[in-house]
């Protein structure tokens, strides 16, 4: 196990039975733009983003490095009578993706994929599907001192590669948290 997955784990086993994370207001505004049909849920923690959809009529794939957060998404899953899939992968290796099906969708939200991950993600796309993400800008690092690495700089994505058309792109910064926030559609 990596240091990377031991502190993910570590922060998840501590969460316990806490109450089910909260969904990013970006996917809430946004959700009905994506494709009906599956969606990839990538670097999911314990399941914000997957619960929400599923419960939206989506079917769901969460991909995360830390066994203990897909273990409380599951959790939470069962609660609600809920079925998503899921899959402990480290996203920072080569052929992360490998084995997985491609999508209708993919989400990611509050995780900055390192710029190998990308043909992977357009490559798990489907034609014409949708690649919804929002994370971290560099105000967020500039108020809170979070990691400069994991935070955008305006516009970062913005071309990010040849075969995803940006559709949206919007930024959000309030008194505590600086967001940046993409919908693509594979080309």
């Amino acid at each position: 196990m990596s240091a990377s997955q031991d502190k993910w784990n570590a922060r998840y086993r501590n969460k316990g039975t806490q109450r089910r994370p909260s969904v990013p207001g970006y996917l809430q505004h946004r959700f009905k733009q994506l494709r009906a049909g599956s969606v990839l849920d990538v670097a999911s923690g314990d399941g914000a983003a997957t619960l929400y959809l599923a419960e939206h009529g989506f079917e769901v794939t969460a991909l995360d490095i830390a066994e203990q957060g897909l273990k409380r998404l599951l959790g939470f899953a069962q609660e609600q009578g809920l079925q998503v899939n899921t899959h402990v992968r480290d996203l920072e290796q080569p052929n992360a993706l490998k084995g997985l099906a491609q999508f209708d969708n993919i989400v990611i939200t509050l995780y900055k994929p390192e710029i190998a991950l990308w043909p992977e993600l357009v490559d798990h796309l489907n034609p014409d599907g949708r690649l919804l993400l929002t994370t971290f800008n560099l105000t967020h690092h500039e108020m809170t001192g979070f990691s400069r690495r994991f935070c955008l700089a305006p516009n970062e994505l913005e071309a990010i590669h040849p075969n995803l058309e940006l559709l949206e792109y919007s930024t959000t910064n309030n008194d505590n948290s600086g967001m940046d926030h993409y919908l693509f559609q594979r080309r």
